[in-house]
């Protein structure tokens, strides 16, 4: 039987919350899969790319992945995100940037379905509400749809007369996902939007069909530090590693 998995999304840079995953889930997970969004806002694409590449994590593309690449523009983007979009750009290297910029959109893995915003808008949609759950579950190919994008934990189940039904979450807790189609969002690694600045992860076992939601605490200061030393927006640095 295969170890579980190690789930992340959205670690953005930041280096010290990643080490502090890998820390925290040490002993719990035989490979990693990775929802997207390696690079943007934080200080240490490159690091966490990788510390990723060394480990052979499975991973999907995500938006500030392919703008940092160059395979997308910035149009879209805020001024905070296209500062740092830009930063990056000069700090990965030719090839991490090719690695990131063949990343693909959508994997399925173990009878699970990976994906930044959502399988049908990979890239750019977010599923922030019962109706968007609804439209993915409605459509899914495996019994668990894993996404990032929103920087916040969620979990759905969906049931055909109901629709999508929002669960709660309980860290630290397995639940199961066997019998119905069930949507989960492990939140950020790098930068948590809930006003809980933990690092949030997940732990999941397809054999199984259990995942455990997790987080952990990583000190705000190095990162702090470094993103003010290299010159990333001050509104983006407070955001990101607010003061301790």
């Amino acid at each position: 039987m295969s170890l579980p998995a190690l789930v992340m999304a959205d670690i953005h840079g930041n280096l010290e919350a990643f080490k502090a995953v890998m820390k925290d889930a040490s002993g719990l997970f035989g490979e990693i899969w990775m929802l997207g969004d390696v690079a943007g806002y934080g200080p240490d694409p490159g690091p966490c790319l990788d510390l990723l590449r060394k480990r052979q994590a499975v991973m999907v593309a995500g938006n500030h992945d392919w703008a940092a690449s160059g395979k997308i523009d910035t149009d879209d983007f805020n001024d905070e995100a296209r500062a740092a979009v830009e930063l990056h750009k000069a700090c990965l290297s030719p090839t991490q940037k090719s690695f990131l910029g063949e990343l693909p959109e959508t994997l399925k893995r173990r009878s699970v379905t990976l994906a930044h915003g959502n399988p049908e808008y990979p890239i750019w949609g977010y599923v922030l509400n019962d109706s968007a759950a609804a439209r993915v579950l409605q459509e899914a190919a495996t019994s668990l749809t894993l996404v990032g994008h929103t920087h916040l934990p969620a979990l759905w189940a969906y049931d055909g007369r109901k629709g999508a039904q929002s669960l709660d979450i309980t860290y630290g807790t397995e639940v199961s996902y066997s019998g119905i189609p069930h949507l989960a969002n492990p939140g950020s690694v790098g930068q948590s939007r809930d006003g809980d600045l933990s690092a949030r992860y997940m732990i999941l076992n397809p054999e199984r069909k259990l995942m455990t939601f997790r987080r952990c605490s990583w000190k705000r200061g190095p990162t702090r530090r470094k993103m003010k030393s290299r010159g990333y927006p001050e509104s983006l640095t407070d955001r990101m590693a607010p003061k301790d």
